[in-house]
């Protein structure tokens, strides 16, 4: 059944080859339209290009167009959102700002100064095109993948009147990983998830039907992690980048650590966990002892994007054979097929809290399983946090919410108070200094700070 799908961020070297190819596989939506809106018209022309060759050599018979937003949108029954605003250079003030104040952010786009930075940048462009939506496509679901998944998700749901959805791929990363410490495939691992994007929790864990919370160990994952042979494969976009970092290091050791603490297994790679756990930001030194790896931005990203960009540029001249996808476990394609025929599918979202873990603030953004039909994302009743884990994610869900609201309203207060209450900044006689040396940083994509 064709239907018209927008991807804004359609530039995106790593995301649009990988949903892009995930639809095309998708014989139920053979005859659809992708739309693709990118601010940098070069990057469009490119990926425009490449998902054009892609959907001949698959064979399939879509309509790839490149358009402004606005015409994008009209009439559209899908919209999907993949930016990063201001690019590397902003993502690098994210970064290193912080680091004058003694915080080593590990990714920097979720959780404390540096995911709050992000967050400023990018609420107000989600929320113009949430506007849009309304004006030209009301009706059409705006599913996303863009960091801080949980605060953006937040803005455009509490402030517009468009229903929006978060995707994240560290559910299924982390079951690639759990399948091999089992030895078993990844559909005989079934679990809950509760918490917020990028710290969520493992609850009811099982393996072929028997519960495995206890025997799941530090121990038992180190000798797994010698013992194992190739890098971890997740089908996810992540793949991309480790194929890049050309190395790997015990990506999962911290949260057997924190299995071992609290009983439960953190869901994603270790960075973006310990994002919300200041003691392990506090050095260097710390991080190593963990082996939670420190991403950076400038000059390692921009590597890491040329090398994609010449791969896909030697694809488009010839020198290089174009690769035909394998369903990836993203799942913005399933979702997609789903609301669009009615068939049932689940998928690991983030929505808002309407009583799917009822000891967290309702309407707070909070990633669960779903289900999906041709009536909507419906969210799955996952429980209460347990008493421990809710203590260390309540701060954090304050911090998303002081977050949103500072960045709708360009209240200085607002944001101070964010920096207050994130666990992340430890000296809290910084927060206003640094609220304001971020503000400054980033002044050409904050209109609403005066």
């Amino acid at each position: 059944m064709a239907c018209k799908i927008v991807f804004i961020g359609g530039g995106s070297y790593i995301w649009t080859p990988t949903f892009a190819g995930d639809l095309f596989l998708k014989d139920s939506l053979d005859g659809s339209t992708l739309v693709l809106v990118d601010t940098n018209p070069h990057a469009l022309g490119i990926m425009t290009k490449y998902c054009t060759q892609l959907c001949k050599a698959m064979g399939k018979n879509w309509s790839i167009v490149a358009e402004s937003r606005e015409k994008a949108l009209e009439g559209a029954d899908y919209v999907c959102i993949s930016i990063a605003t201001g690019g590397l250079e902003a993502m690098h003030h994210d970064y290193t700002i912080p680091e004058e104040y003694g915080i080593y952010h590990t990714v920097g786009d979720t959780s404390g100064p540096g995911g709050i930075s992000r967050a400023l940048r990018d609420i107000p462009v989600f929320l113009d095109i949430a506007r849009d939506m309304e004006k030209y496509c009301p009706k059409a679901p705006l599913i996303h993948v863009t960091n801080p998944l949980s605060q953006l998700t937040r803005a455009v749901n509490k402030y517009t009147s468009i229903r929006a959805t978060g995707l994240c791929h560290n559910y299924s990363g982390t079951i690639a990983m759990l399948a091999g410490y089992f030895n078993v495939a990844r559909e005989d691992i079934h679990a809950a998830s509760i918490g917020v994007n990028h710290f969520s929790w493992f609850k009811d864990l099982t393996v072929c039907g028997r519960d495995v919370s206890g025997e799941l160990s530090l121990e038992r994952y180190v000798e797994y992690y010698k013992q194992k042979k190739g890098p971890l494969i997740t089908n996810t976009t992540d793949d991309e980048i480790q194929k890049m970092l050309k190395g790997e290091n015990m990506e999962y050791y911290f949260n057997f650590v924190l299995k071992d603490m609290y009983g439960y297994l953190p869901v994603g790679s270790s960075n973006h966990v310990a994002e919300a756990l200041p003691f392990y930001l506090n050095s260097e030194e710390t991080l190593k002892k963990y082996y939670i790896r420190r991403k950076g931005v400038l000059p390692r990203r921009q590597m890491l994007k040329d090398q994609k960009i010449e791969k896909i540029n030697d694809i488009l001249a010839g020198k290089s054979p174009i690769p035909i996808p394998d369903a990836s476990f993203e799942y913005f394609a399933d979702i997609v097929e789903s609301l669009q025929l009615g068939h049932p599918t689940r998928a690991i979202v983030t929505l808002p809290n309407t009583g799917q873990i009822g000891n967290l603030p309702r309407d707070a953004s909070v990633e669960t399983w779903a289900e999906i039909n041709g009536s909507g994302i419906f969210p799955l009743v996952s429980g209460d946090m347990p008493p421990a884990l809710l203590a260390l994610t309540a701060p954090i869900v304050e911090e998303q919410e002081l977050t949103v609201d500072a960045a709708f309203t360009g209240d200085m207060d607002l944001l101070v108070k964010a920096m207050l209450v994130t666990p992340v900044l430890q000296n809290k006689d910084n927060a206003r200094e640094l609220a304001r040396q971020l503000v400054e940083a980033n002044k050409e994509y904050l209109p609403q700070f005066v």
